[in-house]
């Protein structure tokens, strides 16, 4: 409340060590808990890529699972352990 009242009276916030925490902040509210587990998945989908053909000779059809956005939010959702 405060970064707005200060917003309206004067203008701008200028200060960049404030506007990067306020913009981080931001981006938190901002994000739903989909779009969290979403992007999670789509870090694995990209972990999963880097591995290799190796990891596409004995899953041939992965490939394509990570292509699917429903795959891509079930592996966010804890739906596949990588590395461990």
């Amino acid at each position: 409340m405060a970064s707005l009242w200060y917003s309206r009276v004067h203008r701008r916030v200028v200060n960049e060590m404030v506007v990067s925490k306020l913009s981080t902040l931001m981006e938190k509210l901002k994000a739903t808990s989909g779009a969290r587990v979403f992007k999670r998945g789509y870090e694995k989908a990209v972990e999963l890529l880097n591995k290799g053909e190796s990891i596409f000779a004995w899953a041939p059809s992965l490939r394509e699972w990570l292509k699917d956005p429903d795959y891509v939010f079930w592996l966010g959702a804890g739906g596949l352990r990588i590395g461990r």
